[in-house]
């Protein structure tokens, strides 16, 4: 089911609370180099703060927000968590927003309407899911709950129309990610490829990767980076590649770099068909397809880029459809 925003009024403020924690490597919100969740969170509770909500959420120590804020001991396990959250829960609450990636406290069944966003590929069986696509929510939900798709601020991303001549990869260092399509993409081209990421395969990384990159002097690996940094790679790339290979339930880089005024050749796998609807030239079928998008050069204008995540991708959009959400539900108690 599809939460638009059409004809929406605010009326009464809720109570509502705000539950994540990626168990076992909690993170503080916002996040800082790494952690797509974490900043959707982040955006999310600060809006609804600014709507006149009032919001708890708990998070890892360290995190920052306008919101009440509620702090998980360390060492804390998956069920420790809900025993936790339950035991911590303020009175008169009218919904819990569970970003959990078990879904910890939607499980538990309890008699405050809670949904569940599902931010990975999960088939956590619990009564509200919300998946971040539409193609999530099929494969994922078997089209059962609701999507509603991520946002950010576009004013927080820096624009620029002036390119460099480099190819960007930003993202977790997995197989699944695509990056070594994305190093071969860089090799046919002849291309300078700018890598950003943590590494969690650390074995992939030192036999597959590595050598490559010590062969090529066009290929630099720069590490996990975030803030200017991470503004600064994005916004001047030719384009950013991004070769996922797996169920990918929504991609927020995407939009982070259209944001910026820069193109993205994608591989068609999971949200990607959804998330560049725009812009299907960008869309492609195989990796020798996106060699032959990215030695074309052909992209999209950067103001036009720009102006498609500010419509259809906007953090403002994305917390009016869960606020429509949370009313549906807190209706039907």
């Amino acid at each position: 089911m599809y939460i638009g925003d059409e004809g929406i009024t605010e009326m009464r403020r809720l109570k509502i609370v705000q539950v994540i924690s990626n168990v076992p490597n909690a993170r503080p919100i916002p996040s800082r180099k790494e952690g797509g969740t974490e900043k959707i969170v982040y955006e999310l509770t600060e809006s609804l703060v600014k709507r006149g909500h009032h919001v708890y959420v708990f998070a890892a120590k360290g995190s920052r927000t306008s919101a009440r804020l509620i702090t998980y001991p360390q060492h804390l396990k998956k069920k420790g968590i809900r025993q936790f959250v339950l035991k911590k829960m303020p009175p008169k609450v009218d919904i819990i927003h569970d970003h959990t990636f078990n879904s910890a406290i939607g499980k538990a069944r309890i008699k405050v309407p809670t949904i569940c966003t599902l931010h990975m590929p999960s088939r956590n069986r619990v009564r509200f899911p919300v998946y971040v696509s539409k193609r999530a929510r099929a494969v994922m939900g078997k089209n059962r709950g609701y999507y509603v798709y991520n946002g950010i601020n576009p004013k927080e991303y820096e624009f620029s129309s002036i390119k460099k001549d480099y190819l960007l990869f930003m993202g977790r260092i997995i197989k699944e990610k695509g990056i070594l399509h994305a190093i071969e993409i860089a090799e046919k081209t002849r291309k300078q490829l700018i890598i950003a990421g943590p590494i969690k395969d650390k074995a992939l990384f030192r036999k597959k990767i590595l050598p490559r990159i010590l062969r090529n002097p066009r290929i630099h690996y720069v590490g996990a980076v975030g803030g200017k940094r991470k503004q600064n790679l994005l916004k001047h790339a030719s384009c950013l590649l991004f070769p996922s290979t797996w169920e990918e339930p929504f991609g927020l880089v995407m939009i982070e770099a259209m944001a910026c005024g820069t193109p993205v050749i994608a591989l068609k796998r999971g949200a990607v068909s959804e998330v560049l609807a725009g812009f299907p030239q960008l869309i492609c079928h195989t990796v020798s397809e996106m060699i032959e998008k990215v030695n074309k050069g052909y992209y999209p204008s950067p103001y036009l880029l720009r102006n498609y995540v500010k419509r259809r991708f906007s953090r403002d959009r994305m917390v009016t459809r869960y606020v429509h959400l949370y009313r549906k539900l807190v209706r039907r108690k």
